[in-house]
């Protein structure tokens, strides 16, 4: 059996994508969101075999025809499983979420029974033609359009959850354990173009014939499918172990009372904050949260947000840090502090997360803390 280089290079792919997988099923690191990606990814990988036995002539043998290999109807549901579950690692799975998988139940029984009707008979033909009494290759085609109708609803629904997400955390807490999940984004990236491909592919096939007389577009599509499937194992597997629980994400976003704020009372809002932020430091607590700033001031939540929104033009989260940032550099600037390592004077600042404060301080100031000590002569 000879292997062309696109069979090499998916072989490569599936085998990175299956031992991610599994790494992913026995990591301790949030559990019930892994075991959505790592059934994510095998499937993925298990999806690509198909192409493989059809370049490596596999698919003209016995027991190989027709094996039931449904897992297009459920790729979507486990990826979006896995974002629901990665924003609340709480969350409980309920029985009327597992509905989500029926139409891959459906697909998937019916598979097996095409199989197990063609699996006696020896020649291909005859199996051909056993398939082909149950619709085979109807509901194959039905079943690929359902699976680009399945990742549009998914992403979008997936996309609505993460902006929740990102706007519960900009507006509501200082936390900087909390991770923004940034790479979600590109994986958000990545899943739109692997739909736009599979729905490019098929249209392509159903106007012009075009898999007729081609194949590389399905050669580039399993290819950069076995791309995915390693690329969220790696990401997923290197991702801390963060208990986040944020069901109120689900609630609408913090808005100002219904009558509108004057620039007085803007300005006293702003006022108090500032302070409050310059004379007690509020700063330095590292799970400060809105709420908390807001009872210490005495004021309503919606309002301090609304002030914080307009008269800043910051986030809740960007403003805190903001403070934080400014106490790292009056104490790496500090005589007295220059014996005290830098990460030990950003948790005192407020920061809880070593690689968040890193990211954030670059973010403020254009240059690591190493640099900015180095720019300021105190290295």
């Amino acid at each position: 059996m000879l292997f062309s280089l696109f069979d090499v290079l998916l072989l490569i792919g599936i085998t990175q994508g299956v031992v991610t997988g599994t790494l992913l099923l026995l990591s301790k690191n949030n559990v019930r969101s892994n075991r959505f990606l790592a059934l994510a990814i095998i499937t993925l990988c298990f999806l690509c075999t198909k192409k493989l036995w059809h370049t490596t002539g596999l698919w003209d043998t016995r027991y190989i025809r027709y094996f039931p290999n449904a897992g297009e109807l459920i790729v979507s549901p486990l990826i979006y499983f896995f974002l629901v579950f990665l924003l609340n690692s709480k969350r409980k799975f309920s029985w009327k979420e597992a509905l989500h998988f029926l139409p891959f139940a459906v697909s998937q029984i019916y598979a097996f029974v095409v199989y197990f009707a063609t699996l006696t008979t020896q020649n291909l033909i005859e199996k051909d033609n056993i398939a082909g009494s149950f619709y085979f290759h109807q509901v194959k085609v039905t079943e690929d359009y359902i699976g680009v109708l399945s990742a549009i609803i998914y992403i979008t629904l997936g996309y609505q959850k993460m902006k929740a997400y990102r706007r519960w955390l900009q507006n509501n807490t200082a936390d900087s354990s909390y991770p923004d999940f940034n790479w979600l984004w590109r994986l958000f990236a990545f899943s739109i173009v692997l739909g736009a491909f599979l729905f490019l592919n098929h249209f392509l096939s159903l106007t012009i014939n075009f898999s007729q007389q081609y194949s590389f577009h399905w050669d580039a599509f399993n290819v950069y499918m076995a791309f995915v499937a390693y690329y969220l194992g790696f990401v997923g597997y290197k991702q801390p172990h963060v208990e986040i629980s944020i069901d109120h994400t689900t609630q609408p976003p913090i808005k100002p009372s219904t009558t509108p704020l004057s620039k007085e009372e803007i300005q006293h809002i702003a006022q108090l904050l500032e302070n409050a932020m310059i004379n007690d430091k509020l700063f330095l607590n590292p799970t400060l949260s809105l709420k908390e700033v807001a009872n210490t001031l005495d004021v309503n939540q919606r309002n301090l947000s609304y002030t914080i929104n307009q008269h800043f033009q910051q986030s809740f989260r960007e403003l805190i840090n903001k403070y934080r940032i400014e106490e790292v550099k009056a104490k790496l600037n500090d005589e007295n502090l220059k014996k005290q390592s830098i990460l030990g004077i950003a948790l005192d600042s407020g920061f809880n997360s070593e690689a968040s404060f890193y990211r954030i301080f670059k973010k403020h100031t254009g240059v690591s803390p190493k640099e900015f000590l180095r720019t300021n002569g105190k290295l």
